[in-house]
């Protein structure tokens, strides 16, 4: 039997707080372990895909800015560096960088709020 990874971890927890505990809490305890549990969700999907949405994001961004092998905190900063120069004022490059965009937001969004997902 193999161990339980960190998201199936948060999984459990926060089925156990919902399904066990949640039922036992008075009215003003409620909200606050409504919140814990939400919070769970989010850190489980997040360890769950974020390794994922970081690799989408790099390549989105490296055939934005044409910088291969960087990481990807640096390949946002040389986004941001492209936009303030005007290199994506074309309107191709514009649509380009508006796709890329749209679908990093959406790959978060995924994450941290997966039923605003259109």
């Amino acid at each position: 039997m193999t161990q339980p990874n960190a998201h199936e971890l948060l999984e459990i927890a926060r089925r156990t707080l919902l399904e066990q505990l949640l039922p036992t809490l008075s009215g003003e305890l409620r909200y606050p372990a409504l919140m814990i549990a939400n919070a769970m969700a989010i850190a489980a999907r997040e360890n769950r895909l974020q390794a994922e949405a970081r690799c989408q994001e790099l390549a989105l961004l490296s055939v934005l800015t044409g910088d291969t092998g960087v990481p990807l905190h640096e390949a946002r900063r040389h986004l941001a560096q492209d936009i303030r120069q005007g290199r994506h004022d074309a309107a191709h490059s514009q649509r380009a960088l508006t796709e890329a965009l749209r679908q990093v937001t959406l790959t978060r969004l995924a994450i941290s709020n997966p039923k605003a997902v259109p």
